[in-house]
């Protein structure tokens, strides 16, 4: 069910009977010239779309906005930072928790320790669901970068009219020196170990992509495959969080 359908007497029920609240959260910014800037929470959108209809869960409102001061040399890209997230994900959760809620997986976001640490001390739990990095580890076909095969596949998959190929250029990623070579956006691989080295998105990747596959490679089957396997784990992992002990 969808919290924003529901009347104020209709959540006041639901709320009684101990749901799972899913969150999606993603940033609007950019994935490289081929794809659209609300690739992050899009997707998470369509992943919490596609279980809406298991008892007991709720999905809230879309939080589309997120952290990404690197990527804002790049038009269109919006940042709220790390304290703007946390206090939307703490204002989102402690609200529902008034009401009852106890349970929540936010989508695709790995900056929620504090607000999740909070909820877990009111007596709580909260999990966090980063799609990408899931379907690459079920399955190594499905590792990626950013804005590179897997995101845009998954984009084609949900949105068609939201990707254009031949807007696609070059990776053409710069290397910080001769010893020092990009591994990815914010970090570099120097003699055999990645060390984080944290630049604007524009000077060590300024196609706005990084990966190990060229965006041109993408397809909607690619994608579609990807997500399908994200939410039959989703699903089952939803499931399963019922059974955690409160």
């Amino acid at each position: 069910m969808y919290l924003a359908k529901l009347t104020t007497a209709q959540a006041k029920e639901a709320f009684k009977k101990d749901p799972i609240v899913v969150i999606p959260v993603g940033s609007t910014e950019q994935h490289g010239t081929q794809s659209a800037l609300g690739t992050d929470f899009m997707v998470p959108t369509y992943l919490a779309d596609h279980v809406e209809d298991i008892e007991n869960v709720i999905i809230a409102p879309t939080v589309p906005y997120g952290v990404c001061p690197y990527h804002l040399s790049f038009e269109g890209s919006i940042n709220i930072g790390y304290e703007g997230l946390y206090l939307v994900l703490h204002g989102i959760m402690d609200s529902l928790m008034q009401h009852g809620a106890k349970r929540f997986v936010v989508l695709n976001t790995p900056s929620i320790d504090r607000a999740a640490l909070e909820v877990y001390h009111k007596g709580g739990v909260c999990a966090s669901v980063d799609w990408w990095s899931l379907v690459a580890q079920l399955d190594k076909k499905f590792e990626g970068g950013h804005g590179d095969v897997l995101e845009t596949s998954a984009m084609m998959a949900i949105c068609p009219e939201s990707v254009d190929l031949e807007l696609s250029q070059p990776i053409n990623a710069q290397d910080p020196t001769e010893n020092m070579k990009a591994a990815y956006i914010q970090a570099v691989n120097f003699k055999g170990g990645i060390v984080r080295l944290v630049r604007d998105t524009k000077e060590i990747a300024p196609s706005g992509w990084f990966g190990p596959f060229d965006p041109k490679e993408s397809s909607a089957e690619l994608g579609q495959q990807a997500l399908d396997l994200a939410v039959s784990y989703i699903r089952d992992f939803l499931e399963e969080m019922k059974k955690i002990e409160l």
